[in-house]
């Protein structure tokens, strides 16, 4: 944050951690406001809000909130769509972009970045199991189609 950055060479130590800690305060309320939001608006507003920021370290905090929320959705999806396993792929497959930033962001160490790494990894399970399904029911519509071909024939 630039303010903590140029405060300080002219403020105390206690000053500057208090900036930085109010920071995390306000980053932790952000994030508990947006909870109470729908699942889409949620996204959006924390997108905005990651987008507007100027210092890079609570990026990844909101980044691990966009996945997260991006994941339990998908998982949501999956389990409650019968047979339309678009929206759960299309919100798995929206947690690269959080997840890369992380990574990026983090350098690839420390708590967030193992966080991300789970989910990712959920995410990949979630990813191929609703692409297996989605697979299956196609085939069977398939099969089904050719079932009533030939009895047309």
């Amino acid at each position: 944050m630039q303010a903590a950055t140029i405060g300080r060479k002219c403020q105390t130590a206690k000053w500057v951690g208090m900036l930085l800690d109010s920071f995390d305060a306000l980053v932790r309320e952000i994030i508990e406001f947006a909870q109470d939001q729908p699942y889409r608006v949620r996204i959006k507003m924390l997108e905005n809000f990651v987008q507007v920021m100027c210092d890079d370290s609570q990026k990844p905090a909101l980044f691990l909130e966009i996945a997260t929320v991006l994941s339990k959705a998908g998982i949501s999806a999956l389990t409650t769509n019968d047979w339309d396993f678009v929206p759960a792929l299309q919100a798995f497959s929206n947690c690269r972009w959080p997840i890369e930033e992380i990574r990026r962001l983090t350098g690839e160490v420390g708590d967030i970045y193992n966080q991300a790494t789970v989910i990712e990894n959920d995410v990949a399970l979630h990813m191929a199991t609703a692409s297996a399904l989605q697979a299956i029911k196609a085939g069977e519509c398939f099969l089904e189609l050719l079932i009533q071909t030939a009895m047309i024939l």
